[in-house]
């Protein structure tokens, strides 16, 4: 199956460089993602970036979703922040200090997250900050992102100018953090002005300014907020702050308003039993799942996961509501858009530890057609009964057709299906017998009942 199996595209909201950005609808869920399409020619670099944000979970990083590689384009399915980039809402003059500073703290986190799991941006700039529904700011373009050792010295030479470092501009060996560190005071310096603190007509003049480190900032501008901009402004990098220390600074913890959101998440060593439920709905195995976003492997189960995960981290509750998208042109009765010819069947990205595609990718017919044509999925029921771990009860039910609970006819099976994903997620029970034969009633039951034994 190709991308357009799995997506319908609504609109283009951009482009950069070699690359297009497009909004598009998840047919199986209804969500709505945003979609980075790369020529297969810069299959490094989108590989590259794939390879970062699948590295990353903070909420104030964009969320990768998926990656679905064709012969001729490669597609990053991510989270899509319907405000838009944060430059669109920066007044003419700048926000005022107490706004800025609560933005700049998101930003200034996920770069400090980065930098603690090893990585370094090398492209921060206002048009790489977007804002959700919420209003949270979230880092994106990961493009020219590098995992970095400590001390690491770097020799690559390219950004966008007004945002680079002294040390970039003179083609010097440099280290990643503080180079991120410059472009985050320029970023403050435009948030708190409304201009970018080197401007001029000629590329040359922007060169001149940057090497001589000549700027003013504007006397409106508080001064904790002066001194915190000259630091990391700084022409020698080993004087610049660490981005731990910039979050530390006078101004911004003025108020003691710091965003709850610094830090970022845990990581999350459980599943979220609502989503599980929620899969098993849709038609996906949630232990594969599961063992797919343990291994990095961002395939239609796992993208499935994350999507459901966000739409409940954005307030949507537990009922998802939106509809797939119908077919432009149906025919024969089928609900799914016809793959063209040029566009080849989806096969695994080389990143990827398992290179063999997905089994429900494996397969066509009435089961892709049922679960494509599957309305928004509500979980509310699916919460109020996800089954518990505990063992199967030793009496079983003699009516087939017992709604003396108020459960769905179809509850039993999924919550016995439910009930053995669990125990192999969180039981640490190995997997089920080869031959997949469900057994006797009795034989089922003192499974059941058996902590650690095979399901």
């Amino acid at each position: 199956m190709a991308f357009r199996d799995r997506y319908e595209v609504l609109r283009t909201i951009g482009h950069g460089g070699f690359a297009e950005v497009q909004v598009a609808r998840h047919l199986l869920t209804g969500a709505e993602v945003a979609v980075k399409v790369l020529p297969k020619v810069k299959w490094k670099v989108a590989l590259s970036e794939a390879s970062v944000m699948s590295s990353l979970d903070h909420p104030n990083v964009i969320q990768l979703f998926q990656v679905i590689e064709t012969r001729e384009h490669i597609y990053l399915v991510m989270e899509h922040a319907v405000g838009g980039p944060a430059l669109q809402h920066l007044p003419p003059g700048g926000m005022q200090p107490k706004e800025a500073r609560r933005v700049f703290q998101q930003i200034a986190g996920a770069v400090g997250y980065c930098h603690g799991q090893g990585f370094v941006h090398l492209d921060l700039k206002l048009p790489n900050v977007v804002v959700d529904a919420a209003g949270t700011c979230k880092l994106i373009d990961f493009g020219l992102s590098l995992r970095v050792r400590p001390g690491q010295k770097l020799r690559r030479f390219w950004g966008t100018l007004p945002y680079l470092a002294p040390e970039i501009v003179l083609r010097r060996e440099y280290e990643g953090p503080p180079a991120d560190v410059w472009s985050l005071g320029v970023i403050l310096f435009c948030m708190l002005t409304g201009k970018c603190p080197f401007r001029a007509p000629f590329r040359w003049l922007i060169v001149r300014q940057i090497r001589e480190g000549r700027y003013h900032i504007p006397d409106r501008v508080p001064p904790q907020a002066r001194s915190l901009i000259r630091s990391m402004l700084s022409m020698d990098p080993g004087r610049r702050p660490t981005v731990e220390q910039v979050l530390q600074h006078p101004w911004l913890r003025e108020g003691e308003e710091a965003s709850p959101c610094q830090d970022g998440e845990p990581p999350r060593k459980r599943p979220d039993p609502a989503i599980m439920a929620a899969l098993v709905d849709l038609g996906h195995d949630p232990y594969k799942a599961w063992v797919s976003l343990t291994r990095g492997k961002l395939d239609d189960a796992a993208a499935a996961y994350l999507i459901l995960r966000h739409q409940l981290s954005q307030g949507a509750g537990c009922a998802f509501k939106g509809r797939p998208a119908q077919p432009a042109h149906p025919s024969n009765g089928s609900v799914l858009p016809r793959r063209s010819t040029s566009e080849p069947a989806l096969r695994a990205c080389p990143w990827s530890p398992d290179h063999r595609l997905p089994e429900e990718a494996q397969h066509t017919g009435h089961k892709d057609l049922r679960r494509a044509s599957l309305a928004g999925t509500d979980l509310r029921w699916l919460l109020q009964r996800t089954p518990a771990l505990a063992p199967a009860p030793q009496k079983p039910s003699h009516s087939r057709n017992d709604t003396s609970t108020g459960q769905p006819k179809a509850w039993k099976r999924v919550a016995r299906r439910l009930a053995t994903c669990f125990r192999r997620l969180c039981c640490c029970v190995p997997g089920g017998s080869k031959e997949g034969t469900p057994g006797t009633r009795e034989q089922r039951h003192s499974r059941g009942r058996a902590r650690v034994a095979p399901v």
